[in-house]
Parts: structure tokens; C-alpha cells; sequence
């Protein structure tokens, strides 16, 4: 259980790092955060379709990374999923470093979608992006320590949080120095973690 938090919230901290850059390079989108990409594709709609359309592509190519992480996890190793992810923002990486800016962002939320999908077999899905429910089952199994339940259950869901905090904050600081080049980072971060899960437990 340790590990598989452990794995969870270095996810969250590279999740983290990936959505500051695309934020700061689209000016106020998201690459992982999807209901802030719909509250603001439903605020602009007033003013007409073509504010919409950015929005819309990246929680589309959000799902898709979902629905082909699915398909994966069926078929590959873990291990071999995170090799996948990082070969692909290795791609964005090169893209960056051609000046390639626009397109290499649009690869970020098909990696941020599937990589929800990496801790989903075992013992229960682990979102690493959805902070907003890790936030409610914090709160939920704050009380529930409180009131004589598992004193220790809530502390996954804080150290997600502050993973994903971490890693924004460091991914702020990295775009201002390198900009998108810095999405070279987590995909060395994901080599990383697919190590680990071939490490012997």
C-alpha cells in the first residue's frame, strides 16, 4: 500500500509540473484540470464557437487518453504503459525544441488522460489529476478519523494534493527558464517510476 501511494503521488507531482506548463503556455487552460477546460468553454460561448474550440480539443484529447489508457492497461504492464507515456512527452519535447510549441502542448492531455489510468487495477482506481475528488475523500476521511475510523486513512489523499502542488510550482519555474523543452523532465520522471514498478517489492 505504501508503494502504490508512494507511485501515486509521484504521478500527481509530474501531473502537476505538466499542467503548470500547459497553463502558462495557453494562457489559462488546462492539460489536466477538465472541469476548469468546461467552465471556461461554457463562459465564452456567449461571445460565440470559436472561443469554445480549445477548450473542447483538449477535454477531447483528455478522454481519448483515458479511453486508450484503458485499452492499454488491458493488454500492458504498467511498467510498459509509463514507458509509452514517456516516449510520448519525449515527442512533445522534440516538438518544443523545433519551436513547435502548439503542437507539442496538444500531446500533453492524451498523456494527463491516460496516466489516470495507471493505478486503476489492484486495489481500486487512484486518480492522480482529480484533485477536486481527492479533496472530498480528504475531508471525508478526516471526519471519519475523528469519529474512530482508520486515524491514517486521509493522509494519501493530502500527500496527492501536495504532489500535485509541488510539482505546478516546479513546473511554473521550469517554463519560465526553458519553457515547453521542460516537458523533458517528467518524461524522465515516468522512465523513473516504470523502474520502480519492475523493482522487486
Amino acid at each position: 500500500m505504501i508503494r502504490r501511494v508512494a507511485m501515486a503521488v509521484a504521478l500527481s507531482l509530474l501531473a502537476g509540473f505538466v499542467d503548470a506548463l500547459g497553463f502558462m503556455h495557453l494562457g489559462g487552460y488546462f492539460v489536466s484540470f477538465m472541469s476548469g477546460n468546461s467552465t471556461q468553454m461554457a463562459a465564452v460561448l456567449p461571445d460565440g464557437l470559436a472561443g469554445a474550440i480549445l477548450p473542447l480539443a483538449l477535454v477531447v484529447l483528455f478522454v481519448l487518453g483515458v479511453m486508450v489508457g484503458t485499452l492499454a492497461e488491458q493488454r500492458l504492464s504498467a511498467s510498459l504503459g509509463l514507458l509509452v507515456l514517456a516516449a510520448l512527452l519525449g515527442v512533445a519535447t522534440a516538438l518544443a525544441a523545433m519551436r513547435l510549441d502548439d503542437a507539442a502542448i496538444m500531446v500533453t492531455p492524451f498523456v494527463m488522460g491516460a496516466m489516470n489510468t495507471v493505478l486503476r487495477s489492484g486495489q481500486g482506481a487512484m486518480a492522480v489529476t482529480y484533485m477536486t475528488g481527492n479533496l472530498v475523500k480528504l475531508g471525508q476521511t478526516i471526519v471519519a478519523a475523528v469519529q474512530g475510523g482508520p486515524r491514517w486513512a486521509w493522509l494519501p489523499y493530502l500527500l496527492l494534493w501536495l504532489g500535485l502542488l509541488v510539482g505546478a510550482l516546479c513546473g511554473a519555474l521550469a517554463y519560465g527558464e526553458i519553457g515547453l523543452v521542460a516537458l523533458w523532465l517528467p518524461a524522465v520522471g515516468l522512465i523513473g517510476l516504470a523502474f520502480m514498478k519492475l523493482a522487486p517489492r
